[in-house]
């Protein structure tokens, strides 16, 4: 996640940063992965600048959340892509095939993004995605303020302190399916093998793999799996 805390020059906390404490007392931040020092400073980190409570969470724990979602969101998970039952849950099929019920919402929540009842304009309760472009403290911290702001008030957005820092995430240019072929893809499967997998044909999976390559600027498999190894790092899950 790059740099975890930034000063200016003189070694002084940017105000920014003052303007970000604070911001999320009353929610509540689940880094999941392994009990590592990345994961633990990352968990020291949001919750020093953000009042969030901040725990470091095992994967199998998302599930029961789920269940026990409040009616507002309050409770986001960053959850590392490299984690094995993640990217187990990336590799399945389609939410009629045999994933888990966890993996058929994450998958559902994906694709529906951050859609908006058509009869009251809400926001959707929960939303899942994958955090790109995100790659400095500034960056994660203005994320994370934007998007539970969004999910509390839509009408009128994160203070014009927070909406000024420069640094964004950007959304990912990849659909749930193109994401998960080129996962495929880069474990060495070739097309037939991956239509195979997902009961698909091997024409749709060539017409996918296209446009994701265009996506991403990719001019060959070897292109594409470095761009997926290098942009994409967490999975987000707002409930």
């Amino acid at each position: 996640m790059g740099h975890l805390a930034e000063v200016n020059d003189s070694g002084i906390t940017p105000e920014w940063v003052c303007e970000m404490k604070k911001k999320l007392i009353g929610k509540t931040i689940h880094v999941v992965g392994p009990r590592k020092l990345e994961n633990e400073l990352l968990v020291s980190f949001i919750g020093k600048e953000t009042g969030a409570d901040c725990f470091l969470t095992d994967f199998d724990r998302i599930a029961g959340y789920i269940v026990d979602a409040a009616e507002e969101p309050t409770r986001l998970f960053l959850i590392d892509y490299r984690e094995p039952r993640l990217r187990e849950i990336l590799k399945q099929g389609s939410l009629n095939g045999n994933g888990s019920p966890l993996g058929r919402r994450l998958i559902s929540l994906f694709n529906s993004g951050k859609s908006r009842d058509a009869a009251n304009g809400k926001p959707s309760v929960s939303v899942c995605g994958i955090l790109y472009g995100c790659d400095s403290a500034s960056a994660l911290l203005n994320w994370m303020c934007r998007l539970f702001n969004g999910a509390d008030s839509p009408m009128h957005g994160v203070t014009e302190r927070v909406e000024s820092v420069s640094e964004r995430a950007a959304a990912c240019p990849l659909t749930w399916r193109e994401l998960q072929l080129l996962m495929l893809m880069s474990e060495g499967l070739r097309n037939q093998e991956i239509a195979r997998r997902l009961g698909i044909s091997s024409h749709t999976v060539r017409t996918h793999l296209y446009n994701s390559f265009a996506k991403i600027g990719a001019r060959n498999r070897i292109e594409a799996s470095a761009w997926l190894e290098s942009h994409i790092n967490i999975l987000f899950l707002l409930i």
